[in-house]
């Protein structure tokens, strides 16, 4: 029924034709006939035997029968009709409006029954509303059938399903680790959120949400069902799909409810972990698959199985609705790869070109177009409706792990080359955004300004910037348990406040040392004053001894001419006498030789003295030089000292400068720790007195 219900859809929004529509619709055209076998007691609801069944006979019946089943829908039994069609119940006792036939015979929503015609007789649509209103009787006296508890996750049919709102976060939850290893494990799932700074990370028995600007961890989702091997966020961004399981033993598919971190619904029994998982932009379906080569489809409403797809003949690795929940992408483990219409699973086409196993599966928001990556390396675009391919290119040597779309029309993938790149829409290479350390497994894509988070092999998880491009860090994909943190945090706020109290108390030592250093420094100051005053003093005397040597050696010479002239004299007397005869004239010559002897000899005697007091006076000079030597030297040293101690001042200030420095970053580091320790208590009190949330 809902193929050309499907196709209508898809070709209305894009302004196509709509003939495939219309030649299960015409079906319903029995609905407006009404016959005389319909009337009723005024005191009891209509029953499908007596008032219903003859109305399908007549006008439904060729069409919706057990061996037609258009739409897989046979009207001829009341268990037939309860059983519903491709899409599902199409009544639900007790609740007129909620029921498919009901709203497309009332024209309430498309496609409209019949088609291209007007609406049937309020007198015949009040019986229908009358008898799915009544409890759905199948004959007088059975028993109304009560309404089916359903979901309220089904959202409009066909629309494009985009985020609105405030951000959608989730409450507070618990940091505990269900599951932490010796190392990181392989990366095998990773989504953000199409409306928030959110994404989930798959590990062993658990889901972790991270803010990625902050790379930090704010909660934990257990998953006790196994391995989470798939994480796909609805469209709204409301909820959260994880599927896994057990390999080789159990598989299932987890919805959260983002804001309240409550799981909403539990669906599939598998028999080996669930490899591959998606949710319907109408979120009115599940699609899953694994090992067991079959694609089913699931009703979120009541987890019945709708439909199952089994032409693949190799393991299901990829799955993926289109934006408008109207077509589904499968692809395998040998490389096929095929589209089907949602409801009823009715093969849409072959998607044709890959060469190795399918990774991966995205489509463009404009549902339109979708990528493929395989490990043959390539990455292919598709267009959906024609079932033809756009464009393909080699991606990674070795194999392309992953391919997401950036809301902007750009691609951005991984592979076992190591490499995360970035392409444009026509499948140029924009840029190399960086080199994983192990081979590349997942990528996903955050809204707004774009980051980009890929995992690989090892275990990382890497967070690069597309604008700059450069990488921003990473997410611990294997946080500790909250005890080890508590621990850890308890350790290095002791050995921090231990090394801030080994820093204080040399810090107070330099502080006595550089206070003794100044008062050294103040004590030679002093006695640098005192030395330089006798300094001074010294060399004043050394001058006065040295003026006084100068002095006598004047005076010597004086002395030393006075004799030299007073023996010329006497020379030239002596010379006179022995020259004059007459006895008076010689000896009055004589005493005036005599008188110019004497002379001579007190003149040579002051000579002596001089030569004397020269040589006292030049032994006074020495020692007062001798002094001033001393003097001098005594200064020079205790300059030295001074300078000395100056510079011990100077380097005791510089050591208790550092020391305060460090004290203090230490006393900033031990607050951290105790904050992070502080955290971490609360986190574990958090995690112990309030339990998981999302259990």
């Amino acid at each position: 029924m809902n193929r050309y219900f499907n196709a209508m859809k898809r070709n209305h929004r894009r302004g196509l034709p709509c003939s495939r529509t219309w030649q299960f619709l015409n079906a319903m055209l029995c609905v407006l006939l009404f016959s005389a076998s319909t009337a009723m007691a005024e005191d009891k609801p209509p029953t499908y035997e007596d008032h219903v069944l003859p109305v399908f006979r007549e006008k439904c019946c060729s069409c919706h029968n057990a061996d037609r089943k258009a739409g897989g829908l046979d009207l001829t039994s009341y268990q037939q009709m309860m059983a519903g069609g491709n899409s599902g119940d199409v009544v639900a006792g007790g609740d007129a409006d909620g029921s498919y036939l009901w709203q497309v015979v009332s024209h309430e929503s498309e496609p409209t029954m019949p088609p291209d015609a007007d609406r049937i007789p309020d007198a015949m649509l009040k019986v229908i509303k009358e008898w799915i209103a009544g409890g759905i009787i199948e004959r007088d006296g059975a028993r109304p059938v009560a309404q089916k508890a359903s979901s309220s996750l089904a959202l409009d049919s066909g629309s494009i399903v985009k985020p609105s709102g405030p951000l959608i976060m989730p409450p507070r939850l618990s940091l505990e680790p269900c599951f932490h290893g010796l190392r990181p494990t392989t990366i095998r799932s990773i989504d953000a959120s199409p409306h928030g700074d959110l994404v989930a990370v798959g590990s062993s028995q658990q889901v972790l949400l991270f803010e990625p600007r902050t790379r930090e961890c704010i909660g934990v989702l257990p998953f006790p069902e196994g391995e989470c091997t798939n994480l796909r966020f609805s469209r709204s961004a409301k909820l959260l799909l994880s599927g896994g399981g057990i390999a080789a033993k159990s598989g299932r598919v987890v919805i959260w409810d983002v804001a309240s971190a409550q799981r909403v619904m539990e669906l599939g029994d598998e028999f080996d972990e669930v490899l591959a998982a998606d949710l319907s932009a109408d979120q009115r379906l599940v699609a899953l698959g694994g090992s067991a080569k079959v694609v089913r489809l699931l009703q979120t409403s009541n987890g019945v199985v709708e439909s199952e797809i089994t032409k693949h003949t190799d393991w299901i690795t990829s799955v993926s609705f289109s934006p408008d929940s109207v077509l589904l992408a499968t692809g395998d483990r040998a490389g096929n790869l095929f589209l089907w219409e949602s409801f009823g699973a009715r093969h849409w086409g072959d998607l044709k070109g890959q060469k190795a196993g399918i990774t991966a599966i995205d489509w463009r928001a404009d549902g339109i177009v979708l990528a493929t990556a395989s490990e043959d390396g390539t990455i292919h675009l598709w267009e959906a409706d024609t079932a033809k391919k756009v464009k393909s290119w080699s991606a990674h040597g070795g194999g392309t792990t992953d391919v997401r779309w950036l809301n902007d029309g750009r691609l951005v993938s991984t592979g076992r080359d190591r490499k995360v790149k970035l392409w444009k829409a026509d499948g140029t290479l924009e840029n190399e955004l960086g080199t994983l350390p192990d081979i590349g497994t997942k990528v996903a894509v955050t809204s707004g300004i774009p980051l980009v988070i890929a995992g690989d092999w090892s275990g990382q998880i890497t967070i690069y910037d597309v604008a700059k491009p450069a990488q921003l860090g990473v997410l611990d994909s294997n946080p500790e348990p909250l005890s080890q943190r508590v621990d850890r945090a308890q350790k290095a706020t002791v050995a921090s406040k231990k090394k801030a109290q080994e820093v204080l108390l040399e810090k107070e030592k330099a502080v006595k040392t550089e206070a003794n250093l100044i008062s050294q420094l103040a004590a030679a100051n002093k006695s640098l004053g005192v030395t330089g005053g006798e300094e001074k003093n010294k060399k004043s005397l050394a001058e006065v001894a040295a003026d006084g040597v100068k002095t006598v050696e004047a005076r010597l010479v004086v002395v030393k001419a006075k004799v030299k002239k007073a023996t010329e004299i006497v020379s030239s007397l002596e010379s006179t006498v022995n020259d004059t005869n007459g006895s008076a004239e010689k000896e009055i010559a004589g005493k005036i030789l005599n008188a110019a002897k004497k002379t001579l000899i007190e003149t040579q005697a002051s000579v002596v003295r001089a030569e004397q007091e020269l040589q006292e006076s030049r032994k006074t000079n020495a020692a007062a030089i001798s002094e001033q030597k001393a003097a001098e030297k005594k200064l020079a040293d205790v300059n030295s000292q001074v300078k000395q101690l100056n510079e011990q001042v100077e380097n005791a200030v510089s050591k208790r400068k550092t020391l305060s420095e460090k004290y203090a970053s230490l006393a900033g580091e031990c607050k951290v720790c105790e904050k992070i320790l502080k955290k971490w208590q609360d986190e574990l009190a958090f995690s112990q007195g309030a339990g998981r949330t999302s259990e």
